[in-house]
């Protein structure tokens, strides 16, 4: 199906073409004549710049550097409570995990879990305190 608006490709007529043409050179000659003509707006603009200008140069702008944020007592214990409480089956698991099978006993991994469910829930609290929220 033939397009209905060629535009400007190699086989749109003489006529299009010049019209493209014409209007680039246009607006290529309009542009500088535009900008060179400046309202009272740019010129106070200009001017405030330049009058500010000696300052800007010596001290560049930097953003000012917020204090670290201190997290309050209640934050430190929710942390610690939530490390303690994780760290007390990580350990718990880690210790049965560790003691292993006693050979035919009935409790398999209990005296590890038991020794590392409080090692975990201390580990856990202290790190919890010092890195959670």
């Amino acid at each position: 199906m033939p397009r209905a608006d060629p535009g400007i490709l190699p086989r749109a007529p003489l006529t299009r073409r010049l019209r493209a043409l014409l209007a680039l050179a246009l607006m290529l000659t309009i542009a500088p004549a535009t900008a060179a003509a400046e309202g009272p707006i740019a010129r106070a603009a200009r001017a405030y710049v330049a009058a500010r200008a000696p300052e800007a140069a010596r001290a560049p702008a930097q953003r000012p550097q917020a204090p670290p944020r201190r997290r309050g007592p209640g934050r430190i214990v929710a942390g610690a409570a939530v490390g303690a409480v994780g760290g007390f089956f990580a350990g718990g698991y880690l210790g049965a995990a560790i003691d292993g099978d006693c050979g035919g006993c009935d409790d398999p991994g209990l005296k590890g879990a038991l020794i590392g469910a409080p090692l975990g829930a201390v580990a856990g609290g202290i790190l919890g305190g010092k890195f959670l929220f």
